[in-house]
Parts: structure tokens; sequence; C-alpha cells
């Protein structure tokens, strides 16, 4: 009796399975679509981005510099009038670039590594960024 019991339930569970998989297949091909409701899409070569007019150069820090005095001066050419704004983890600073490009002002660096982000605004809203990581520390080495 027991084996009946298996056999049969062997049984019914395959007829299932069978007839499931034929019931995907019928949907399946009923859900063809006609090659004359397929659209066609072109899609057109995308024109180039324009160049920004607004760049930044540092003359000074160089990346991965070590001071060992904590007030250091940030100096660098962009375009002219731009603002230059510097984010470092202590502090914000704010210069204005001179008619020929270039700017300077001093930041107050914080303990240990500083990763300082400079951003150039042109006056048409363009930016430009770079950014350096500098050290401060009072160690000999």
């Amino acid at each position: 009796m027991k084996k009946e019991k298996i056999i049969l339930s062997f049984t019914a569970a395959l007829i299932g399975i069978v007839a499931a998989i034929g019931v995907f297949f019928f949907y399946q091909e009923t859900k063809k679509i006609k090659s004359s409701e397929i659209k066609k899409i072109t899609i057109l070569n995308p024109s180039p981005t324009p160049a920004s007019s607004v760049f930044i150069t540092l003359s000074e820090p160089s990346d991965e510099q070590v001071f060992d005095k904590r007030i250091i001066k940030i100096s660098g050419k962009t375009v002219p009038n731009a603002r230059v704004v510097i984010l470092t983890q202590n502090s914000e600073e704010a210069a204005i670039a001179a008619s020929n490009g270039n700017f300077s002002t001093e930041i107050t660096l914080g303990e240990g590594q500083n990763i300082l982000d400079i951003t150039s605004v042109g006056d048409n809203g363009e930016i430009a960024k770079v950014k350096r990581v500098i050290t401060y520390s009072t160690e000999d080495f």
C-alpha cells in the first residue's frame, strides 16, 4: 500500500510537470509579434560635447607634498576673473583670479593628510576641478 502511494505521487507529479511545460510552450507561441508590428529605431550619431573653456592649473602645492608649516600658499592659473574655491576638511577659501588668470591665496592645514578640492568657476558657469593630497607633519624624517 505504501509502495502504491509513492508510485501514484510520482506519476501525478510527472504528469503535472509535463502539463505545465506544454501550457508554457503554448503560451509562448501565442505571444509572437508580427514583423509588421515591429517599429524600426534609428540612432543618430550624437554630436560631441564641446570642450570646456574653463581650465585650472596649480603651480603650488604639488600633489603628495609634505609641509611643516600649517599655513600654506595655493597659487595657479585659470581663466581671467574666474572664481576659485578651495575646499578642505577644515576650511573653505575663495579667491578671484586676476585679469591675466593668476590667483593666489593661503589656507590653513589640518593635522596629517589634507585633501584639497580646488574648483574654478568661469563667468559662463562652466567649472574645472583639480584635487591635491598634501600632508602637514612636524616630524623629522
